[in-house]
């Protein structure tokens, strides 16, 4: 069987190993040692950090497209995956 892709490739989540700028609200911050959500948008643009209560509010908005595409092709979500 081949390999899945990857569509989220360009998203991870790290600790910062120093003060960041949040991209979401000017003159936020996210504190060295914090945890944040870490986009790529494209390769020649830096990655674009983003502190827990922005990221939540596009990870909500990104789960909401996902069900949407599900419903779509006519496929149930994962169980595991608890979209509604």
């Amino acid at each position: 069987m081949p390999k899945v892709r990857d569509i989220l490739v360009h998203v991870r989540v790290e600790q910062a190993e120093r003060q960041r700028k949040c991209r979401r609200g000017a003159g936020k911050f996210i504190s060295k040692g914090q945890m944040c959500m870490v986009v790529k948008t494209n390769p020649t643009n830096d990655d674009c950090s983003y502190g827990v209560e922005p990221a939540k509010a596009m990870l909500d908005a990104a789960w909401v497209k996902l069900g949407t595409l599900y419903n779509a092709l006519g496929l149930a979500p994962p169980a595991s995956g608890g979209m509604a």
